[in-house]
């Protein structure tokens, strides 16, 4: 996934507790499939953007949750 410079909380926080959980964090968003915050260039046809709230709530439930409450677009 990519993490916005426009996130809240700060990318890099945000990035970290991605990375300690067991995710993966891409530098582009040309390599992601998720774009987590908000995000107005371009992206990969097929990439989904994903509040930070799906982040948080996914790590509290100890699971990945649907995306279905979770589009910023």
């Amino acid at each position: 996934m990519f993490v916005s410079q426009h996130s809240q909380p700060p990318t890099q926080s945000l990035v970290e507790l991605i990375q300690l959980c067991g995710g993966t964090v891409c530098k582009s968003v040309r390599q992601a499939g998720i774009c987590i915050g908000t995000y107005s260039g371009r992206r990969p046809e097929g990439s989904r953007v994903l509040s930070e709230q799906w982040v948080l709530d996914s790590i509290m439930h100890l699971k990945r949750l649907s995306y279905d409450n979770y589009h910023l677009e």
